[in-house]
């Protein structure tokens, strides 16, 4: 019964334990390469991204987007039984994903150094709040927490962003992280035991505003990619709709003066202070002579970087996610389908096509499979 399709990772056994957002990336990207996915889900409540709206068929649509394709058991842990049950599929499963605080899966006897004795080979993953170090172990925070913690909110100007930054970008870490534990396995047959901090999750984003910080500041948190130098910014047009800018290199910056008539430009693309802001306002004068798709024309004829400036609704149909084939339509627990963002990788794997599973749909099938009955 198998709903696994072909991909690098066809034939790939996963255990899925986790909860929210960070596990749900992370089980995207692994049912995207091909993997098998079967989430363990606690009885009656199961995983709480099922509950978040809108939903359709008691399915929150943030869930049946990210676990098409996914099977679903109830279990739970608490019980003697059911433990034991966990216990035997393990020892059939490549990975195991889990995000409870530390400690919890070893008070039930489901840890680590319980599991893996019988599965020598077996990938684990934890997604922790900051890791299991003794002082930080205890700590619990969200999405919000770690990017204010991580100085995001601080760079948007103290704004709650509309975005998980933390949260999707862990469990996209931790997605290489479980493959790295895959490939290391291939090469000497032991399996992994590793851990995904949350906290990680902000900052790749920070990665060089930190290191400009440590120096005395200035460069990608202040200048360069910070929307003060004019070859990086956003520019308004003459029909008053925006276009965003990124002419780093100095090739592009030459072309796209030369697209707006303003040779004398050539040498300001980085300029600041009160040349900076004479080259912005000549740009923005050149610009509003034409509406904004008459300039993105010009600029895809000549292979430059600009982009239109749009509002979520509009962004979320256009036609040029769909021809590189990031967009598809979702399968929905009612039959029916929307527009739902395809694989993440298109060049390695594809999104099943099954819808996600209703809570412990898979139970008695599942565990009669591999004797856990």
């Amino acid at each position: 019964m198998s709903d696994s399709h072909s991909g690098p990772l066809e034939g790939v056994l996963v255990l899925d334990l986790s909860r929210m957002l960070p596990g749900a990336v992370l089980a995207r990207q692994l049912l995207d390469l091909g993997a098998r996915l079967i989430k363990v889900e606690e009885p009656d409540t199961g995983d709480p991204m099922r509950m978040v709206p809108p939903q359709i068929e008691g399915i929150g649509v943030g869930f049946a987007t990210f676990f098409r394709g996914a099977e679903s058991i109830t279990l739970d842990l608490r019980e003697r039984d059911d433990a034991e049950r966990l216990r035997r599929l393990a020892t059939h499963a490549d990975v195991l994903i889990e995000s409870f605080r530390p400690g919890t899966l070893e008070k039930w006897r489901l840890g680590w150094e319980d599991l893996q004795p019988k599965n020598p080979g077996l990938v684990w993953c934890s997604l922790t709040s900051f890791g299991s170090a003794p002082e930080v172990r205890e700590r619990v925070a969200h999405d919000l927490n770690l990017s204010a913690m991580a100085g995001i909110l601080d760079l948007v100007g103290g704004r709650v962003p509309r975005l998980q930054l933390a949260d999707i970008t862990s469990g996209l870490l931790a997605g290489s992280t479980i493959l790295a534990g895959l490939l290391a396995r291939e090469r000497d047959g032991a399996g992994r035991r590793l851990e995904q901090p949350l906290a990680a999750g902000p900052l790749p984003f920070l990665t060089w505003s930190w290191a400009e910080q440590a120096v005395g500041g200035g460069g990608a948190l202040d200048t360069l990619l910070g929307g003060v130098c004019p070859c990086y910014r956003i520019y308004r047009c003459g029909d008053g709709k925006s276009l965003s800018l990124a002419a780093l290199e100095p090739k592009f910056w030459s072309a796209f003066v030369e697209l707006i008539g303003t040779d004398e430009l050539e040498g300001s693309a980085f300029a600041l202070g009160e040349d900076g802001t004479r080259t912005v306002a000549a740009v923005e004068r050149a610009l509003a002579t034409r509406p904004r798709d008459r300039w993105l024309q010009f600029a895809e004829e000549r292979g430059l970087p600009m982009g239109p400036v749009r509002g979520f609704d509009e962004a979320s149909a256009d036609s040029t996610f769909v021809s590189a084939g990031l967009i598809e339509q979702s399968p929905m627990p009612d039959g029916t389908v929307a527009a739902g963002v395809g694989p993440w990788n298109p060049t390695l794997g594809e999104t099943p096509e099954k819808p996600a599973p209703q809570l412990g749909e898979h139970t008695a099938a599942v565990l009669a499979e591999f004797g856990a009955g």
